[in-house]
């Protein structure tokens, strides 16, 4: 009886031990949570840049992963957002299955305008999608034989901070596209339009208006950015002096100066009456065509080119190990001085191979004497030094092609466009984390390797679990 009543103590204490210990994990687990993260790139650790923005957060943002479960890109969403809720208490996660719950997901749908798989971030009054196309870019080698495309880098971390900053931004910045000399239109959706480019603006929770510069005076106040997207006639000497006057007072704008005729004639280049602007700032727009033999885009002529050559800044921070498509473009560069109070980086090049064919009216695929040899400078991005409070940044473009509507999603053209942009905005921060390389882990097997699998799978391994039951039970019966 005394043995019985000492077994149940102990049967009790252990009970009541094991519980406490129960209790104690799971409290120590909820003041001290700790994911780890198995992937060799590093595919779900946050990055410092992230931890500070998600620690600085004052106010909660809402994050709705609009996805349905079976879609290639769920599972590592769903992971790096468990990420980000456990790095802060402000940031609410839901999941919402449009297959499941369609009224819902009409009403998403309807409220954030979006058309198809998405992350919708919100805060407030400010909101922004991020598309499963932008979380990663794919290789397409494995669909060619009937498997799904595997993920070649994953860039959720990237966009997804960089929405949390765009919806808790303190201000809306004004965006105007300067009309009235055939440039590209924003709510053009073909293949030469600038919608994609307005639609990135407006994703991002800039205000974008169109600004018919003719006639109009001084650039409208409050603006924050100017962009003069790929005219196809002159400024006028007021247009520009009013954009020089927007500039000197620390403006900011995109040039985009594609390769345009002068009418009529075959043998010159317009300067869209921007070149005596562009000299003030230490631009040179040339009169040529670049050629760029090394760097072809196969199948294409020779004034497609790609470029993967870029120098250090943060627009081109992303752009390492990519390349950027122009379609035709014209070399722009800098000044062999720039003015005082300015410094510039000619961001992307050709290779030395190529050069600048100035035989306009008729060009031959190869370097003449009297053309400018390479490397060429394709973009090149100004911006004033000192103590101004508001320093003035200028971004110029021998090309309106790679960024249009049939162009940005070329390599990384978007890249270049949306880096180029934060920039000019002062948004660096939108820029700052580079996408993750993600693993793959590739098996080949020969068909004897395969015929070996299948006889240990269908003879062997049963072969061996009866053998082991059989020897059991003769050694029992003994």
């Amino acid at each position: 009886m005394k043995n019985r009543t000492v077994y149940k103590t102990t049967i009790g204490l252990a009970v009541v031990l094991g519980l406490g210990i129960l209790v104690l994990v799971n409290w120590l687990g909820s003041r001290h949570y700790r994911r780890f993260d198995w992937t060799r790139a590093g595919l779900y650790t946050l990055s410092d840049k992230t931890v500070k923005v998600l620690k600085e957060l004052k106010a909660p943002v809402n994050v709705t992963v609009f996805m349905t479960e079976g879609s290639q890109l769920f599972p590592e969403t769903q992971e790096l957002l468990k990420r980000y809720k456990a790095a802060s208490p402000q940031v609410i996660v839901e999941t919402l299955d449009p297959s499941r719950s369609r009224a819902r997901a009409e009403a998403l749908v309807k409220d954030f305008g979006v058309s198809g798989p998405s992350v919708v971030f919100k805060s407030g009054d400010r909101k922004k999608y991020v598309t499963v196309d932008q979380l990663a870019e794919l290789d397409f080698s494995r669909a060619r034989f009937g498997g799904e495309p595997s993920i070649k880098s994953f860039k959720g971390e990237q966009e997804f901070t960089s929405a949390i900053l765009t919806v808790t931004e303190s201000k809306t910045p004004r965006v105007l596209f300067t009309t009235g000399h055939g440039e590209r239109k924003t709510e053009d959706r073909s293949r030469d339009g600038f919608w994609g480019v307005a639609e990135t603006f407006r994703r991002d929770n800039c205000k974008v208006e169109e600004w018919p510069s003719l006639g109009a005076g001084d650039v409208p106040a409050g603006a924050d950015l100017l962009v003069i997207a790929g005219p196809k006639s002159s400024f006028t000497e007021a247009e520009r002096d009013a954009v020089k006057k927007f500039l000197d007072a620390g403006g900011r704008a995109l040039i985009f100066a594609d390769v345009e005729f002068v009418p009529g004639k075959t043998s010159a280049m317009l300067d869209f009456g921007l070149r005596p602007l562009l000299e003030v700032y230490g631009v040179v727009l040339d009169d040529d065509i670049v050629i760029d033999p090394k760097n072809r885009v196969p199948l294409m002529g020779p004034e497609t080119v790609f470029a993967n050559s870029f120098r250090p800044h943060p627009i081109t921070k992303l752009l390492e190990g990519s390349a950027v498509v122009f379609p035709l473009a014209r070399s722009v560069r800098l000044a062999e001085k720039l003015p005082d109070g300015l410094t510039g980086t000619a961001l992307v090049e050709t290779s030395a191979e190529g050069w600048g064919e100035t035989d306009l009216k008729d060009p031959e695929v190869r370097k003449g004497d009297k053309d400018l040899k390479g490397p060429l400078s394709l973009a090149v991005a100004i911006e004033t030094v000192g103590k101004a409070e508001k320093k003035t940044r200028l971004v110029v473009f021998g090309d309106a092609d790679f960024a249009s509507n049939g162009g940005v999603a070329n390599a990384a053209n978007s890249y270049l466009m949306a880096g180029s942009a934060n920039w000019a905005l002062e948004r660096e921060a939108l820029i700052a984390i580079p996408p993750r390389a993600t693993d793959q882990v590739a098996v080949t097997m020969t068909r004897g390797d395969i015929g070996t699998m299948t006889l240990v799978a269908i003879l062997l391994l049963p072969f061996l679990a009866i053998s082991a039951g059989i020897a059991v039970y003769l050694r029992r019966r003994r």
